[in-house]
């Protein structure tokens, strides 16, 4: 039976949920993110009339999970763990590169201990309240993820695990250890008659502590520091401790053997106690109890654990030894049974539990609801994965063939740091690494991006270009250009045209450029058109600008029979708006000069009088056209193809 905890109640305050017809729905996405629509339920009295007269304004709420990772002192643990999971995918792409579960296992871990420090280093006084939460949130992660890895992870000879969770209890219970540090280096205490067990109420305390994690010989150190360390109990004590046999997986006695040495140790303990020997010191003759793996002991371990995984591990130093990681599903589920109801499982006691019973899919399933923002979920699920520990999903395989077991973990935790307004580089690299889906994300995702600084944008455009997003390079692109045509800055805005190769938005600007060149007769941005590259292939507008700049370039530098070629050129092409076809047409005139030399064919002239026709034709349906001007030169250009053609018949003539 599950435990269902409420954290908090959030009230919100829409005028929709005042009408006790409305019930409120929504839907989950993302990380914790939840989507709530008011909808009004109508009886069965009143469904006749409840199809479209519910006019009432809605709104539809979007509630977001408040997350540590986007808090600054809590950022680090993104940044750094981006770095790693990418060396980590790169390295598994390379064949001839190792890839080190284990290594990377603890580099994430030796991530999440700089953070921890990073939060204690500015909360020194612990008045922080979220402060202290997000460090009791980051501590327990540690620990059970250091779990998973001992487990899963750590290759044992033989499979006897003790002594690795030793280590681990160890390095997260330092209780017992540092309270023995404080003891030992006080030499007041040694350089007086001030008893040790009398100046340091904790003295008992700490070594059961220390018994309780197996560490005999600083246990050892503070009996033999004990103002009574001279009398019989306390020197059978030593003794007891100084011969306890310590099994070593690397290069010690064979398990059977060891078994056999274990046994007879203790139980010549367990005579000595049973003679009464250590009864003249109470603290001692439990202490003493504990390493005999004497039943009425386990009260004292329980009062002296504070959670159930110290317990679990105290238990089994003296009681098996040699535990085989298959077995400890049963030492686990007894020890937690000690502290809580089945119904009073927390997180941390399932998930620990689920590693335990070696349920490693239940287990990635569960920390995907760790309040981590999916941290956890996504780097070790992808660990696990990459070392072969986790099997493909099935219903996720139905839906994209060869998909990952933890791409949508990856998708998850990748669309949400896209959410954050520095982060949304890390969330890049892991949406890289889900196929064909992240990259659909990752377009759709860059596309949304607020443009916020030149700097943003030169990175969006980096990155999309790198991955060959092309729809958002045209996407951004028109944004900056739009951007830079409010302001009037048309040479900026075709440089960005030109950057995204968007040929609907360069025609536009096209037009704008042709339309000013019309009123004022000279083209702005000179340098930008002199160098308009691939646009002009894609581009009708600016083929037609390109070439009609050059043919203006030759009529400057007086090369008419050039410039009369390209100007038929254009004319055949039909390339040329209609807005600017009379503009176009009045060039004819600037083929008429003083040296009466006709630079047309008959058929040119007869194509440049059809082109004249079609032009006054249209601009007579066009009823916004309002360029009188341009209408009022329709003779001047039929005076001038009249008196080319009078140049050319005259010419024709002479020749014959």
């Amino acid at each position: 039976m599950s435990k269902t905890i409420v954290y908090d109640t959030l009230s919100i305050p829409d005028p929709s949920f005042i009408d006790d017809e409305v019930r409120m729905f929504g839907s989950s996405f993302g990380m914790s993110n939840i989507c709530i629509f008011p909808t009004k339920i109508s009886g069965p009295s009143n469904n006749q009339n409840s199809s479209g007269d519910d006019k009432t304004e809605r709104n539809i709420i979007l509630l977001k999970h408040k997350t540590m990772l986007f808090d600054p002192k809590v950022r680090q643990l993104v940044n750094e763990s981006s770095g790693v999971f990418q060396e980590l995918q790169t390295n598994v792409d390379d064949p001839t590169k190792s890839t080190d579960a284990l290594y990377y296992s603890r580099k994430y871990r030796a991530i999440l201990s700089t953070c921890i420090l990073a939060i204690d280093q500015n909360n020194l006084d612990k008045s922080n309240e979220i402060y202290n939460q997000y460090k009791m949130l980051l501590y327990n992660l540690q620990l059970i993820w250091h779990l998973c890895e001992v487990l899963y992870l750590v290759t044992v000879p033989g499979d006897t695990i003790l002594n690795n969770l030793l280590d681990w209890i160890k390095i997260h219970y330092e209780n017992a250890e540092n309270q023995a540090s404080v003891i030992t280096e006080n030499k007041i205490a040694y350089l007086t008659d001030e008893h040790v067990e009398e100046k340091f109420t904790f003295y008992w305390d700490t070594v059961i502590g220390l018994v309780l994690q197996g560490n005999i010989d600083t246990a050892r150190m503070l009996l033999s520091n004990h103002s009574q360390s001279d009398t019989e109990p306390f020197i059978h004590a030593i003794r007891i401790f100084k011969s306890m046999p310590i099994y070593s997986i690397y290069g010690g006695l064979p398990i059977a053997e060891y078994t056999s040495r274990f046994k007879g140790w203790q139980s010549s303990a367990k005579s000595k106690l049973e003679c009464g020997i250590f009864l003249s010191d109470s603290n001692l003759n439990d202490v003493m109890k504990i390493i005999c793996g004497d039943p009425d002991s386990t009260s004292l371990i329980r009062s002296h654990c504070s959670t159930w995984f110290q317990f679990l591990v105290a238990q089994l130093i003296y009681t098996d030894p040699t535990v085989k990681k298959h077995s400890l599903s049963l030492y686990a589920h007894r020890s937690v049974a000690k502290y809580y109801e089945e119904s009073e499982y927390n997180h941390m006691d399932t998930l620990a539990l689920d590693l335990f019973d070696g349920d490693l899919e239940g287990f990635v399933k569960k920390l995907k609801s760790y309040p981590d923002s999916g941290w956890s979920s996504t780097h070790l699920t992808n660990l696990l994965h990459l070392c072969d520990k986790i099997e493909p999903e099935v219903d996720m395989s139905e839906v994209v063939e060869n998909t990952n077991p933890n791409e949508q973990y990856l998708l998850d935790y990748g669309t949400f740091l896209m959410t954050h307004h520095s982060l949304w580089q890390a969330g890049v690299i892991y949406l890289d690494y889900c196929s064909a889906i992240g990259k659909g994300h990752l377009s759709m995702l860059l596309s949304k991006l607020e443009i916020t600084s030149d700097l943003r944008v030169s990175k969006i455009l980096h990155y999309a270009t790198a991955r060959r997003l092309h729809n958002v390079v045209s996407s951004v692109c028109k944004v900056k250009g739009m951007l830079s045509l409010q302001k009037s800055r048309i040479g900026e805005a075709l440089c960005w045209a030109i950057r995204g190769q968007d040929s609907a938005f360069a025609t536009h600007l096209g037009d704008l450029y042709l339309k000013e060149f019309a009123k004022s007769g000279s083209f702005g941005c000179p340098d930008i058109l002199d160098n308009l590259g691939s646009i002009v292939v894609t581009c009708d507008r600016f083929m037609f600008i390109g070439k009609y700049i050059q043919f203006l370039k030759l009529s400057m530098d007086n090369k008419l029979n050039e410039a009369a070629l390209l100007y038929i050129e254009l004319l055949k092409s039909n390339i040329c708006p209609k807005y600017f076809r009379m503009t176009l047409l009045m060039d004819v005139l600037m083929f008429i000069d003083n040296s009466n030399e006709c630079y047309f064919n008959i058929a040119d002239m007869s194509l440049i009088t059809m082109r004249l026709d079609d032009a006054i034709i249209e601009y007579n349906e066009d009823d916004e056209s309002d360029n009188q001007f341009l209408l009022s030169q329709v003779l001047n250009i039929r005076q001038g193809i009249a008196k080319l053609v009078s140049i050319s018949l005259r010419k024709k003539k002479t020749i014959m």
